[in-house]
């Protein structure tokens, strides 16, 4: 499937994929990410296997990127707030400026990951949006854990290097 079907995909269920989310959330810009999120697992799944039912599978995804997000947040409440997070919560919200500059880094930081190496990317998308841990990874890969750990610091310094242009 080529990007631009991808992008035909988006355009025509990015709207219900985040109404959908927000009526959970009741947050638009929890319910943007993961969107975003849901898309993103779309597009590695595409290269992986057929899927039949997109609109299905982006539901999917959404729900259960909705699971784990409350979870994480509920682990969150668990643990006590140290003095910068502290700091942090207490802060009025974000301006438009702010909002805008925000916008500009995700869209940057999306166009980096996008263009890293297939094997890289998948590694740090596993990592840092599933939260797979390198044994995992390798097993389901068929590598190595040592070699998802390099694909990984291959995959943060792509990053680094991408952002500080």
């Amino acid at each position: 499937m080529s990007g631009s079907d991808l992008k035909a995909l988006y355009l025509a269920h990015r709207e219900e994929i985040q109404e959908y989310l927000d009526r959970r959330l009741r947050c638009k810009e929890t319910a943007a990410d993961l969107t975003q999120d849901a898309f993103i697992r779309l597009s590695e799944q595409m290269g992986r296997s057929r899927i039949e039912n997109f609109r299905a599978y982006l539901f999917s995804s959404a729900r259960n990127l909705f699971i784990d997000h409350t979870r994480r947040q509920q682990h969150r409440k668990s643990e006590p707030l140290d003095s910068q997070e502290a700091h942090a919560t207490a802060q009025p919200s974000a301006t438009l400026e702010q909002a805008a500059i925000a916008n500009q880094q995700l869209a940057a930081l999306n166009t980096v990951i996008q263009n890293m190496p297939a094997p890289c990317r998948e590694v740090f998308l596993m990592v840092r949006v599933e939260g797979m841990t390198y044994a995992d990874i390798g097993t389901r890969l068929g590598i190595s854990p040592k070699t998802a750990y390099s694909r990984m610091v291959k995959a943060l310094e792509l990053l680094k290097q991408g952002m500080s242009q």
